[in-house]
């Protein structure tokens, strides 16, 4: 028992592996900060190339009079201009609604994504709208961007978690008047 006692208090003031401790309690801190601020500046510069692409693409149906732009051709305009992206044209939806200035409705809350399903990637929902709108028209365009996260398990990635299988969405808004043909 005498022996017992001695080897506690020996174990008690004995100072070896107190930074272990200090370690232990502070390197997981440490790396969760560093995994979301690397997170956060991917999710910016994302978000940064998604807008830069959107706003190409608009520039390009705003100014191009007289053509008529399909839902897939200002979905590759967009990835053109958002070269970041990992299979930008599956994971891109857009919807491009006309809205009257002088009596504005609000765009549903709801922001439609490409969803994925256990064949791949597949739209499970049709395209919500896409109408080029007319001749000095205010037409509002909503893109939907999904994309894996660099960090799936850090905080800052399950917190923007949207989908079943992991994936991130960023939305991009964009507004703009159709040119007079």
């Amino acid at each position: 028992m005498i022996k017992l006692l001695n080897t506690l208090r020996r174990f008690r003031r004995a100072e070896r592996g107190n930074v272990t401790v200090e370690f232990a309690l502070v390197f997981p801190v440490f790396i969760m900060i560093l995994t979301s601020s690397i997170e956060m500046g991917v999710i910016t510069i994302r978000q940064t190339l998604l807008e830069r692409g959107l706003d190409i693409a608009m520039r390009e149906v705003r100014v191009g009079t007289g053509a008529n732009y399909s839902h897939d051709q200002v979905r590759a305009m967009i990835c053109d201009g958002a070269a970041i992206f990992d299979d930008c044209e599956e994971n891109l939806r857009l919807e491009m609604i006309p809205n009257n200035p002088r009596n504005y409705t609000q765009l549903p809350s709801t922001v439609d994504c490409v969803q994925h399903g256990a064949g791949g990637s597949e739209a499970l929902n049709p395209v919500r709208s896409f109408t080029a709108g007319q001749s000095n028209e205010l037409v509002i365009v909503r893109a939907c961007m999904l994309y894996d996260p660099i960090f799936p398990t850090s905080q800052l990635a399950l917190e923007r978690t949207t989908d079943q299988n992991g994936k991130s969405a960023l939305v991009a808004v964009s507004a703009f008047t159709q040119e007079p043909r």
